[in-house]
C-alpha cells in the first residue's frame, strides 16, 4: 500500500513538473525566447499541442515577433512553414531573405514556393533560373501558364506549340484564347513579296488614311498593345488612323541593339519573313527603351502610354517634332525647296523687297496658307528689310510662329502654324484640332514611306542589294 502511494505521489510530481516545463516553454515562445533545443524537447513533451498549432495561434493573437522566432526554426523541417517565411519577407519586400526561404521550402518539396520563387525571377528578369524550376511540376496550371509568359520572352516557338494543347484545358483556357488572340500559335511565315502580294494587301486594307499594325514581343507588350488600341479609339486621330490587333513576334527575330535609355533600333530587314502584314506602317512595343518612329516602323516601350502613342503616330501622318531637332536632321540643315509637313516650315526669315508679292512667295512654301487671313501679318519691318514671324498680338490666330526645332543646328529657322505649345513639343498636351484642320487641305501629301522602305534600307546595308531593289519595286505604297 505505501509503495502505491510513493508511485501516485512519483506521478503527481512528474505530471506537476511537465506542467510546469510545458507551461515555461510556452512562456519562452511567447517571449519569442526559445530556443533550438528547448522547442525539440517540448515537441516530445507536450502531447496536446504540435508547433504548427503554436504558430497558429501566434499570428491570431498579432504577436509577429514569437511567430517569426518560432517559425525559423520550424522552417528546417516543415516545408510550409519555409514556405510562410518566404511570403512574410516578401510582404515585406525584403526579397532576398524571401528567396532564401523559398528555397528552403522547395529542398523540402513544396510546390508553391517553386512558383513564388519563379515569380521573383520573371520580375527580376532572371530569366534562365525559371524553367527548372517549373519544369518538374508542368501539370501544375499555374506553373504551366508561367512558363508560357517566359517563353513568350524567350522566343521559345518549340514550347509554344509543344503544350498549346494542355494550355487549352482547365483555368489556362482563358490564356489559350488570348494567346491564340494574338497570333501566338500562328507564326509559321513564309519568305515572299511580290507585286502581286501587295496588290491583295492593299485590297485588304481598311477605310482609314493610314493603318499601322502592331507588334510586341512578350505577353505585357500584347496586352499593352491593346490597351492603347481601346483608348486610341476615342482620340481624335483615330478617324484618320486605324490600329491593328498585336501580334506576338520572338524579341530575337526583331534582333533590337538599343540599350535601355537609347531610341528603340531593331534590325528592319526580319519582316522580309512576313506574309500577315496587310498595312503601310508596323508598331513594335518592346520591353524598354526611348520611343521613337524610323521613317515605317514606330517604336514603342511597354510603359508608353496615350500620349506618347498619339505624338508618333502623328508622324506618320506628316507632322514633325516642335521640340529642338538634333543637330544633323535633314530638314534643318537648309532651306526648304518644297512643303515636307503639315505644321512646319524651314524657310528664311528675313527678306527684302516688296511686301505683298514678299508674302504670296512665302506663302506658297507654306502647306497652310489657305487658313492664314489675310488680316494677319506674317511679316514685320526690321532694320534688314522684314523679318519674317507672326506678331505675338496675332497669337490665336493660324500664322507663322517660330519653333524651335532647328535651334540646335541653328544654321535655319523653323515655323510653325500656332503660336502655343502642341502636343509635337510636349507629349502630354492636347492635339489641336486646327492641325487636323491642317492635314484635310492634303490628308496624304505628307505621309512617311511605309515600312518596306526601312526594310530595303537595311537590306542593303547587310549587302543584299538585289532584295533591297526587289523590296521597293514591289511596293505598292505611295
Amino acid at each position: 500500500m505505501v509503495n502505491k502511494k510513493i508511485l501516485i505521489s512519483l506521478v503527481i510530481v512528474i505530471l506537476l513538473s511537465l506542467f510546469f516545463f510545458i507551461a515555461d516553454y510556452r512562456e519562452k515562445i511567447a517571449n519569442a525566447e526559445i530556443t533550438r533545443q528547448q522547442l525539440s524537447l517540448l515537441e516530445t513533451f507536450d502531447v496536446f499541442t504540435n508547433t504548427d498549432e503554436r504558430l497558429v495561434e501566434l499570428l491570431a493573437n498579432g504577436n509577429n515577433q514569437a511567430w517569426l522566432h518560432l517559425a525559423k526554426y520550424h522552417a528546417d523541417t516543415n516545408a510550409n512553414t519555409a514556405y510562410q517565411l518566404g511570403e512574410y519577407f516578401l510582404n515585406l519586400q525584403q526579397v532576398v531573405a524571401a528567396q532564401l526561404w523559398y528555397q528552403e521550402a522547395i529542398r523540402q518539396q513544396h510546390n508553391g514556393a517553386r512558383l513564388a520563387l519563379s515569380n521573383i525571377y520573371f520580375d527580376r528578369q532572371q530569366y534562365a533560373d525559371i524553367k527548372p524550376l517549373l519544369l518538374p511540376i508542368l501539370t501544375d496550371e499555374k506553373a504551366l501558364a508561367l512558363l508560357y509568359e517566359l517563353a513568350l520572352y524567350q522566343g521559345d516557338l518549340g514550347f509554344i506549340h509543344a503544350y498549346k494543347s494542355k494550355l487549352a484545358q482547365g483555368s489556362n483556357a482563358l490564356l489559350f484564347n488570348e494567346l491564340d488572340f494574338f497570333s501566338v500559335f500562328n507564326q509559321k511565315v513564309e519568305q515572299t513579296t511580290n507585286k502581286q502580294n501587295i496588290e491583295q494587301i492593299i485590297a485588304q486594307n481598311s477605310t482609314c488614311s493610314v493603318d499601322v499594325q502592331l507588334f510586341a514581343t512578350n505577353l505585357a507588350g500584347l496586352r499593352h498593345g491593346q490597351q492603347l488600341i481601346s483608348s486610341f479609339e476615342h482620340h481624335k486621330l483615330a478617324k484618320y488612323i486605324c490600329l491593328q490587333t498585336p501580334i506576338y513576334i520572338a524579341e530575337n527575330t526583331v534582333n533590337c541593339q538599343h540599350l535601355a535609355t537609347e531610341k528603340i533600333s531593331c534590325n528592319a530587314s526580319v519582316w522580309m519573313s512576313r506574309t500577315d502584314i496587310n498595312t503601310r506602317y508596323l508598331g513594335v512595343i518592346v520591353e524598354q527603351g526611348k520611343a521613337n518612329v524610323d521613317n515605317g516602323i514606330m517604336y514603342l516601350d511597354q510603359q508608353d502610354n496615350l500620349d506618347v502613342l498619339v505624338h508618333e503616330l502623328s508622324h506618320f501622318i506628316g507632322f514633325v517634332d516642335e521640340y529642338p531637332l538634333p543637330k544633323q536632321h535633314q530638314k534643318c540643315q537648309e532651306f526648304q525647296q518644297t512643303p515636307f509637313a503639315h505644321n512646319l516650315v524651314v524657310i528664311a526669315d528675313f527678306y527684302q523687297g516688296e511686301r505683298d508679292m514678299l508674302r504670296a512667295g512665302i506663302l506658297s512654301q507654306v502647306p497652310w496658307r489657305s487658313l492664314i487671313k489675310d488680316s494677319t501679318p506674317i511679316l514685320s519691318k526690321h532694320q534688314q528689310g522684314w523679318k519674317l514671324a507672326t506678331p505675338i498680338e496675332y497669337k490665336n490666330e493660324i500664322g507663322l510662329f517660330t519653333t524651335a526645332s532647328c535651334h540646335i543646328n541653328g544654321v535655319t529657322q523653323a515655323f510653325k502654324p500656332l503660336y502655343h505649345r502642341t502636343k509635337l513639343e510636349y507629349f502630354e498636351l492636347a492635339f489641336p484640332e486646327k492641325y487636323l484642320n491642317i492635314m484635310t487641305l492634303a490628308p496624304k501629301q505628307y505621309l512617311m514611306p511605309s515600312y518596306h522602305f526601312n526594310m530595303s534600307r537595311d537590306l542593303a546595308v547587310e549587302g543584299k542589294l538585289d532584295k533591297a531593289s526587289e523590296v521597293l519595286q514591289a511596293t505598292m505604297f505611295n
